[in-house]
């Protein structure tokens, strides 16, 4: 578990629960062999969580994977550890209703699109999840690829259709981030994909936050990314805000064996030149007095 000789308080922390998941996703930097688990048994995983909350004043917690809630009772008891919790899910073992936790459910295209990347039949189990998801607010993230960007306003209509009174979908756009080197990975077949096939150029990236920006003309009330945060991921300014991007310092990134990850979730391998999650853009926009993005849907952003 991770210790620091001077423990230092951290705005939140991020964990990956569990190293299984339901699915393989042709994008997923995560994918591990499922007969292989590494996971800590349930109650060493939660008194280590509840020590590190303690020894570095954590109140936010986010629930990472493979598939968070293929642990559910154990997520739902860490979850009871912190003020605020964010989930991210794959949407296909339902949507959990908590009072103190923020239920992120990754769509990534219109059905078609959506089960090639992910599975057949997968964005029809998240729509029968969604339909029962009642009286909360469920933020969808799309990880906009090779694969799913021609299709993004076909995406934005089909999430329309599954909002309904009582149920509010934003959504929340990041981009692809590839890795500087990757590993062949038994019974991951997606390796090649990854690597040579979804990640944009960067002048194929400046023209989708060019789309991206006239999306949000049309669909004024459903992508959360504003103009700012387009912006400031253009190729002209994206490697200054990647510069000072300071998650390492704010947030502890966990493994499933609670031991520390660097520079962020994503882990060592991470191309940091080509970020398109949203953290070193939002801290850059917040330093200039921009709102955060997710105010009023996240209880306390991190």
């Amino acid at each position: 578990m991770h210790n620091e000789l001077e423990p230092r308080e951290y705005h939140g922390a991020i964990v990956d629960l569990t190293d299984r998941c339901n699915l393989s996703c042709r994008h997923c930097f995560y994918y591990r062999n499922k007969r292989d688990s590494r996971e800590l048994p349930d109650q060493e995983l939660l008194r280590g969580l509840e020590t590190l909350r303690d020894r570095h004043k954590i109140r936010s917690m986010e629930w990472c994977g493979g598939e968070p809630l293929v642990r559910r009772e154990v997520f739902e008891a860490g979850a009871a550890l912190f003020p605020h919790n964010m989930l991210y899910t794959n949407g296909t073992l339902g949507i959990p209703r908590i009072s103190n936790v923020t239920t992120c459910v990754s769509l990534d295209g219109p059905p078609e699109i959506h089960d090639y990347i992910r599975g057949e039949g997968c964005f029809e189990r998240i729509a029968a999840n969604l339909a029962n998801a009642e009286n909360q607010t469920v933020l969808i993230l799309c990880t906009l690829n090779r694969a799913n960007a021609p299709h993004l306003e076909e995406f934005l209509r089909s999430v329309e259709q599954l909002e309904r009174p009582g149920l509010s979908l934003p959504v929340f756009l990041l981009i692809f981030t590839p890795l500087r080197r990757y590993r062949e990975v038994e019974g991951y077949d997606h390796t090649f994909e990854q690597r040579d096939q979804l990640a944009f150029t960067w002048d194929e990236r400046d023209r989708l936050l060019e789309q991206i920006r006239r999306m949000r003309r049309e669909f004024p009330d459903r992508i959360l990314n504003n103009d700012l945060l387009l912006e400031l991921m253009h190729s002209s300014n994206a490697s200054d805000c990647i510069k000072h991007c300071n998650r390492p310092q704010v947030t502890l990134s966990l493994d499933l064996r609670l031991n520390r990850k660097l520079p962020c979730v994503l882990g060592p391998d991470v191309d940091c030149g080509r970020c398109g999650c949203p953290f070193p853009y939002e801290r850059e926009a917040r330093r200039r007095g921009q709102p955060g993005l997710t105010e009023g849907i996240v209880p306390e952003p991190l």
